[in-house]
C-alpha cells in the first residue's frame, strides 16, 4: 500500500525498500523512452465512419501497411477487393479466411492482379468492370510496392521478360510502383467517373519522403541510357514516387474537367498518402540489404528500429483518415494526406529533382 510504503521511506531510507532505488533511477530513461515512441509514431486517426456497403479495391493488402489498412476496413464491414498475384495461394487462401472470421465479413475476396505484368492489370480490370449496369467502387486504395535494397542488380520484370540477349521488360520498381498502378486507373478511371454523383468515391496512391531523395529524369525513365545506381536504389524509388504523385495531381486535373453526362459535379477525389517510414517488409529488406549477415545485423539492432520506425498500424493511420475522413470528402482533393492532415504538394513536391 502506498501510505506505509512512504512511512518505511520516510523512516528507513530508500534502500529499506526491495528494487525502489533503481526503480526511480530508471524511471527518467523510461519516460523519456515512451516520450520517443510517442513522437515516432506519429498522428493517430480520431475519425470513425460506418463502411458498410462500400466497396474497395486495394493493392499490397496482404502485408505491412496495406494488411494494417484492410483490417481496419474490414472491421468496419467494407467489402474488399483485394489484388494479389496467385488468389490460390494456401497463404493468401488462409489469410482471407481468417479476415472472413475475425471481423464476420463475407464480403472479402482475392483477385489475380500482378502489378508487374500489365496483360494481367488488363485481365482483371476488363473482367470488373464488365457488368452491366456498372457495379459499385468507392474507393480504389494502392498500398503495394517495391523498394530495391543497395547492391542489387537492375531487375526486369513485365510481360516481357529479360531474355538471352539482356533486352525486354521494365525495371521493376517503376514496373510494380508507377505502371501497374497507373495501368490500373486508367483502365478504372470510366467506371469511377460513372459513380453516381452523391456517391463519396476515393483513390488513395501510397507515397514516402524517399520522393525528396528521387531523380526524375523525364528523358530516361528506366535507366536505359543511364547507369543504374544500384548502391542508391532510392533514387530509382524515390523517382516512381515523385512520378506517382505527379500523375496523381494530373488525374485530379482530369477529374474537375471532366463534364458529367448528368450535369453534376465531379465526385472523385485523390489523394496521396505519406504514411511515414514503418518496420515493413520492404523496409527491413532495405536495412538488411537482402542478405543474411545484413538480416542479422538488423535483428541485434531491432530494439533502435523499434524506437525510430512505425509499426505498419501506426503507418496505416495516414491511410484511414484519407479513406474515413469527413474533411476528406470535401473540397477538390489533389493533395496529399500526411500524420493524418492535408498539405499542398506545393510544400513538398521538391521540383528541382524532376531532370528535362
Amino acid at each position: 500500500m502506498p501510505v506505509p510504503l512512504i512511512a518505511q521511506v520516510y523512516y528507513d531510507g530508500i534502500t529499506s525498500v526491495p528494487y525502489l532505488l533503481p526503480i526511480i533511477k530508471a524511471l527518467p530513461w523510461i519516460t523519456l523512452l515512451v516520450i520517443l515512441k510517442f513522437f515516432f509514431n506519429g498522428t493517430q486517426n480520431g475519425n470513425e465512419r460506418i463502411m458498410h456497403s462500400r466497396v474497395a479495391i486495394v493493392t499490397g493488402g496482404t502485408s505491412g501497411i496495406g494488411a494494417a489498412v484492410v483490417n481496419e476496413l474490414a472491421a468496419r464491414g467494407t467489402q474488399l477487393i483485394l489484388l494479389v498475384r496467385d488468389p490460390s495461394d494456401i497463404f493468401t487462401v488462409d489469410y482471407i479466411t481468417d479476415l472472413r472470421a475475425r471481423h464476420n465479413n463475407d464480403l472479402i475476396f482475392a483477385e489475380k492482379c500482378d502489378l508487374s505484368s500489365l496483360h494481367s492489370v488488363r485481365l482483371f480490370a476488363t473482367k470488373f468492370i464488365d457488368n452491366s449496369p456498372p457495379r459499385r467502387l468507392d474507393m480504389v486504395i494502392c498500398c503495394a510496392g517495391v523498394m530495391a535494397p543497395p547492391g542489387v542488380e537492375k531487375r526486369l520484370v513485365g510481360d516481357t521478360r529479360e531474355d538471352a540477349s539482356g533486352k525486354g521488360g521494365v525495371e521493376e520498381q517503376w514496373a510494380v510502383n508507377y505502371l501497374g498502378h497507373v495501368h490500373l486507373l486508367e483502365l478504372l478511371m470510366p467506371l469511377l467517373r460513372v459513380q453516381p454523383m452523391d456517391r463519396d468515391v476515393r483513390v488513395l496512391l501510397a507515397t514516402c519522403p524517399s520522393y525528396l531523395l528521387g531523380e526524375l529524369d523525364v528523358n530516361d525513365l528506366l535507366h536505359s541510357a543511364r547507369p543504374y545506381p544500384k548502391w542508391a536504389p532510392w533514387r530509382v524509388y524515390g523517382a516512381t514516387k515523385l512520378a506517382l504523385m505527379t500523375y496523381a495531381v494530373e488525374t485530379q486535373r482530369r477529374f474537375h474537367e471532366y463534364k458529367r453526362p448528368d450535369g453534376g459535379k465531379n465526385q472523385v477525389r485523390v489523394f496521396c498518402v505519406d504514411p511515414g517510414v514503418s518496420r515493413t517488409l520492404g523496409t527491413r529488406r532495405w536495412i538488411s540489404m537482402g542478405s543474411i549477415p545484413g538480416l542479422l545485423a538488423y535483428l541485434l539492432t531491432w530494439p533502435l528500429w523499434w524506437l525510430i520506425l512505425k509499426s505498419p498500424e501506426s503507418g496505416a493511420q495516414s491511410f484511414l483518415t484519407a479513406a474515413m475522413s469527413i474533411e476528406c470528402a470535401r473540397g477538390e482533393g489533389g493533395v496529399m494526406i500526411k500524420e493524418c492532415k492535408k498539405h499542398k504538394y506545393v510544400s513538398f513536391l521538391n521540383t528541382s529533382r524532376i531532370l528535362h
